[in-house]
């Protein structure tokens, strides 16, 4: 029974046409070219983006090498504005071992020299004494008798530079009592 099978494909595919068993040669090799010209450009896209890869690295360490550069230089311009200043107050002391009694203008016109290097650097001091109490720039320490919400007293500066809070200015706030109004007497 098997050598009948066998013979009966073997008629069935003897009757098949030449052409149907083979596909036409023009359209393999249509197919061939079109599959070439898809994988070069598929590799022409991939090297591509790798460069576009590498590019983007670069510049994202470059970036990164900048940046720090900027920091450095930013921090080597405050350092090189405030060493006049420690400068000036070692010939204070100096003169003050000499005359004591010329140590007072001589730390003054420091603190001039150092709040007018601190300007030049863009740095400002936040509104004192006389101001309108602001939580942004100010840190309250107390409250005394006085207008209300006004700075009353400066214990310590502080410092802006531009909108960027440096430092909050520490400070003593009016309660809002009236110094003038008479105490009200028990007896």
């Amino acid at each position: 029974m098997e050598e009948t099978k066998n013979t009966q494909s073997v008629e069935a595919a003897a009757e098949i046409p030449a052409s149907e068993t083979q596909p036409d040669i023009p359209e393999v090799e249509r197919l061939r070219a079109e599959l070439e010209v898809l994988q070069a450009e598929l590799q022409a896209a991939k090297d591509k983006y790798i460069r576009l890869y590498a590019d983007f690295d670069n510049f994202r360490k470059r970036t990164a090498v900048d940046l720090e550069d900027a920091r450095k230089s930013g921090e080597l311009k405050v350092l090189r504005a405030i060493l006049p200043v420690g400068d000036d107050l070692e010939r204070a002391l100096g003169f003050a071992q000499a005359k004591p009694e010329d140590l007072i203008p001589g730390v003054k016109a420091v603190l001039e020299n150092f709040k007018r290097t601190l300007a030049s650097l863009g740095v400002e001091p936040v509104p004192g004494v006389g101001s309108d109490f602001n939580p942004r720039y100010h840190e309250a320490i107390g409250m005394l008798e006085g207008e209300k919400d006004k700075v009353l007293h400066l214990y310590q500066e502080g410092y802006r530079y531009g909108e960027m809070l440096v430092r909050p200015a520490r400070v003593v706030v009016g309660n809002g009592v009236s110094q003038e109004e008479p105490k009200a007497d028990g007896g």
